[in-house]
């Protein structure tokens, strides 16, 4: 329903606009009357009375609000004196307005709710494809290592356990052990 303070706010932002008007209207009187006085003297140019001009625009707007005021309060005393099916009415049509704001605010919900919902979907594959990424990284990595240590392992594979013993003392190792035991220690120190 509309209200006298909504009558009252427009009466006060119309004298607001027209003061605003007022003031640029007499900077720009003041800024021409300013520069016809860098002229030189030529005969007697009209003095302008700037102030007066402002002091009857400022009585008509005044003149405005003081309306707007006297209108407003009729419009008060009016809905004051609504009938109460005429209260009703408007009643129903705000709870209709409810209705639909709150429709309106369900719908946006849901689509706020959907597109969270693909983000969040959208972060889970990322991060399942970095993790499916990491666990390849990890995988190739060991089938390296696996494969330098098949390859440092060949030159050991036909030796003998006694041409073993006999690598592992030059290279200061431990001699003693089995053959994969001699072989597994070669090649760690092979790898390092």
């Amino acid at each position: 329903m509309t209200s006298a303070t909504d009558y009252a706010a427009t009466a006060r932002n119309t004298g607001t606009a027209l003061t605003s008007t007022l003031d640029r209207w007499k900077d720009g009187l003041n800024s021409v009357s300013e520069q016809f006085r860098t002229f030189p003297t030529i005969g007697s140019l009209p003095q302008l009375d700037v102030a007066e001009a402002v002091e009857r625009q400022f009585a008509l707007i005044q003149q405005v609000v003081d309306l707007n005021h006297r209108y407003a309060r009729q419009l008060a005393e009016v809905a004051n004196t609504l009938t109460g099916i005429t209260r009703q009415q408007i009643e129903s049509v705000s709870t209709v307005v409810r209705e639909q704001v709150a429709t309106v605010s369900d719908v946006s919900k849901k689509g706020i709710d959907t597109v969270e919902e693909t983000v969040r979907d959208q972060a889970d594959e990322v991060e399942q494809a970095q993790r499916q990424q990491a666990r390849d990284a990890a995988k190739a990595e060991r089938q390296e290592r696996k494969e330098a240590r098949d390859k440092a392992r060949a030159p050991y594979e036909n030796l003998t356990r006694a041409e073993l013993s006999e690598e592992a003392a030059k290279r200061d190792l431990p001699k003693t052990g089995t053959v994969d035991e001699l072989v597994e220690r070669l090649v760690e120190a092979d790898t390092k």
